[in-house]
């Protein structure tokens, strides 16, 4: 993908929103979403919480340098690797953060009862 329009219109839609969700988790109008997608902008002031919010390395945004996926430290203690994230596990990251904290116990209860069944 050789531009900033095409690179920003693959993460969005690989994140599955729209033009208008991106822009409202970004906070920005929905019309500065849609000039970098029709390549009216080549260096948006946005561009790194853009990135935040797709999960994608903004070098790689803006540039076309680097991976696209942004390396998540793994939190355990003990491990010193970089772990990338495959976008279904992105996917689901996302979800779980707009989870109200409740909900958030109740999957993380869900998720340890599938593993000690899977066991």
């Amino acid at each position: 993908m050789d531009t900033l329009a095409k690179r920003l219109r693959y993460a969005r839609e690989r994140m599955g929103l729209t033009q208008s969700e991106l822009a409202r988790r970004v906070k920005v109008r929905p019309q500065a979403i849609q000039f970098i997608e029709a390549g009216h902008v080549r260096r948006p002031r946005s561009v790194v919480e853009i990135a935040r919010v797709l999960g994608v390395n903004a070098e790689w945004l803006l540039l076309g340098e680097g991976e696209v996926d942004v390396a998540i430290r793994e939190p355990r203690a003990g491990y010193e690797g970089n772990v990338t994230l495959s976008d279904e596990a992105v996917a689901v990251a996302r979800l779980w953060m707009e989870l109200p904290q409740s909900q958030r116990a109740a999957m993380k209860e869900v998720l340890v009862a599938l593993l000690k069944v899977r066991s």
